[in-house]
């Protein structure tokens, strides 16, 4: 199937297999560092710049699983400003590339 090709079926949302809490978004942010080629050290870099502290204990207790002693349960609002932080940081480090 071409990308042009209508799809034999349509579209429908698949269905959530766990509930979602906005102030615990671990899970998720372990299934992107997962899903994509970001790396914690990127991350502790992208976060510096953007000016946030203390982010290497955070950064290993998002990581964590729930239960574990260092486990801290990460926010969507965090979350958010984690990859956007990330996206400023490769833009401007593409930008010094060139």
């Amino acid at each position: 199937m071409s990308d042009f090709e209508t799809p034999s079926h349509t579209y429908t949302r698949p269905p959530m297999t766990r509930g979602v809490d906005p102030q615990r978004m671990n899970w998720l942010w372990q299934l992107i560092l997962q899903a994509t080629d970001l790396d914690t050290a990127d991350v502790r870099a992208a976060l510096a710049a953007a000016g946030v502290g203390g982010a290497d204990k955070r950064i290993a207790s998002w990581q964590a699983q729930d239960g574990d002693d260092n486990y801290f349960p990460l926010t969507i609002a965090e979350l958010e400003r984690n990859l956007r932080s990330v996206v400023a940081w490769k833009a401007k480090q593409s930008e010094q590339e060139t």
